[in-house]
């Protein structure tokens, strides 16, 4: 069997469970945390690819296999036929204990008319010490369409109930292209059916690969074979390989945190990412058929090329070590910097309360102030410095975005139709500081922004959503927007910056996961 059918085969029987009703599990379904592989989509390009190798490469497909000697190749796609694809609608989630529950809910469906199945997302881990974790999440899966608009209707209508309904992209089956195959030269070598498996004793260097998701920038990575090329949903070209977890961090700490930082800072990133990648595998993009992409919404991924001596001796320290909460691993998530204060995860996604994601003081002394309670202590709270860990940040412990009108109306119509702006009303606060919403007025129509992201997104993509705005009108109307704002992302969990003044002070790493992640505790997976 070749290499490509084998690796689609491990991964079917391990991610892509479809359940008709709940089952009990069984030894099969347990699988070991040191052994695990992430399945990643490294990279989606626009009709071709351009790889260079150092040694022979292998190139295996349904009908034959091929060797390519080293060199500058690209594999150029046409008669593209994109994956096919359909839509869920899920209007709710239970977890692997409430299956009473869920039955009931599936038959309260059924008795209405509809089909729901169960789609599991997670995985059920078995350490080598015998220690059980399971972070598989049951989604009801209510109906399944063929078109986004069907899907949206649905969700439209179950809105009135009211209901809350999302919808998720599932691929049902492989793309197709014929792949031109040429050297340098353009010199044409051979024509190959998608998909394409490639196979190296050394790594492949893959050229113009996205390396931003908030910018469009590209760079070449090295990556490690094999690879596996394919057609995508939407007709795109793409790159996908396995990796262990360990190596997959090698590649993922020096990319998330500067790897000069102390070493306890980048020992407490070491655990919390490689808790996240437990929690996070076979989740999001499940569906879609891999597990993570190499970009920051995941988390960045800078290939074999990105190792360095710092990070990886602080992956190796830690070595198996994540964390844990209520017999699961931890779901924990990092931002560069807070602010002063971290936020609750309710307030920035959508879910329910988190334990171990709740807002927490960032100051270093032992007094932790309350939250503000008015617009007034607000405003004096972002425009201000704390004594916090996260200080040191310069770049963005505090901040100020200064628009025109003209300026900020423009960014924020690219996203809204609202015309020019003639007022901004900030809303309700999470604990953070970060709004939870927005309301842009202007000269054809008004918006509430909600959600963190959405809202930096519509002021051109600033730093965070903790924020408050002067205004500065000539003839009563708006003439310029001054942002004052304090820190860098979301500011869920780990405080990056935090972690490096946490160090710096002479904190250990159990110390500061401990402190940004209340109630978990460090396992070792081996």
């Amino acid at each position: 069997m070749h290499l490509y059918w084998r690796i689609c085969s491990l991964f079917t029987m391990t991610f892509l469970i479809l359940f008709s009703s709940p089952v009990i599990a069984t030894e099969d379904d347990f699988v070991d945390p040191q052994k695990i592989q992430a399945y990643i989509r490294y990279a989606t390009l626009p009709g071709e690819v351009a790889l260079k190798f150092s040694s022979p490469l292998t190139l295996h497909t349904a009908e034959r296999t091929i060797e390519l000697p080293p060199g500058e190749w690209t594999f150029k796609a046409s008669e593209i036929h994109p994956a096919p694809k359909r839509f869920h609608v899920f209007p709710k989630s239970f977890q692997p204990d409430k299956e009473k529950e869920m039955n009931t809910y599936i038959n309260s469906w059924r008795d209405r008319g509809y089909d729901p199945i169960v789609k599991t997302f997670g995985l059920l881990f078995k350490t080598s010490s015998g220690h059980t974790r399971d972070n598989r999440v049951h989604w009801i899966s209510l109906a399944r369409f063929n078109t986004k608009k069907e899907a949206q209707a649905l969700i439209a209508k179950l809105k009135k109930e009211p209901v809350w309904a999302w919808m998720r992209q599932e691929k049902t089956g492989s793309g197709h292209a014929v792949f031109t195959v040429c050297n340098k030269s353009n010199t044409v070598h051979d024509n190959l059916s998608s998909p394409i498996s490639l196979s190296s004793p050394d790594a492949l260097e893959l050229k113009d690969m996205s390396c931003s998701f908030w910018k469009a920038r590209k760079a070449n990575r090295l990556l490690s074979a094999p690879l596996s090329i394919d057609i995508g949903m939407d007709s795109a070209v793409e790159v996908y390989g396995y990796l262990p977890v360990e190596l997959y961090l090698r590649g993922v700490l020096p990319a998330e945190m500067p790897a000069n930082w102390p070493e306890e800072a980048l020992k407490a990133q070491a655990v919390v990412a490689r808790s996240e990648i437990y929690a996070s595998l076979a989740t999001k993009y499940k569906l879609e058929g891999f597990d993570f992409t190499a970009l920051e919404s995941c988390r960045a991924y800078w290939g074999l090329g990105g190792h360095h001596a710092n990070t990886d001796t602080a992956i190796q320290a830690t070595m198996g070590q994540a964390l844990v909460h209520n017999d699961k691993f931890a779901t924990t998530v990092f931002s560069a910097c807070c602010g002063g204060w971290t936020e609750n995860n309710e307030n920035v996604w959508s879910g329910p309360p988190n334990p171990i994601l709740r807002g927490v003081s960032d100051y270093a002394s032992k007094q932790h102030p309350s939250p503000p309670r008015s617009k007034k202590e607000w405003r004096q709270r972002i425009k201000t410095t704390p004594n916090a860990w996260c200080s040191d940040d310069s770049k963005g412990f505090r901040w100020k975005k200064r628009f025109s009108n003209r300026e900020l109306s423009k960014l924020v119509n690219q996203r809204y139709a609202i015309g020019t702006i003639r007022s901004i009303r900030e809303g309700e606060r999470g604990v953070s500081g970060r709004l939870k919403s927005v309301t842009i007025t202007g000269s054809k129509d008004t918006v509430t922004v909600k959600r963190e992201l959405a809202i930096r997104q519509a002021f051109g993509g600033l730093p965070s959503a903790m924020f408050i705005i002067d205004v500065s009108n000539t003839n009563g109307v708006p003439a310029t927007f001054v942002f004052y704002g304090g820190g860098r992302g979301h500011g869920v969990g780990l405080c990056q910056y935090g972690a490096r003044g946490m160090a710096v002070a002479g904190r250990n790493y159990e110390e500061i996961v401990t402190h940004y992640f209340e109630g978990v505790t460090i396992e070792r997976t081996r």
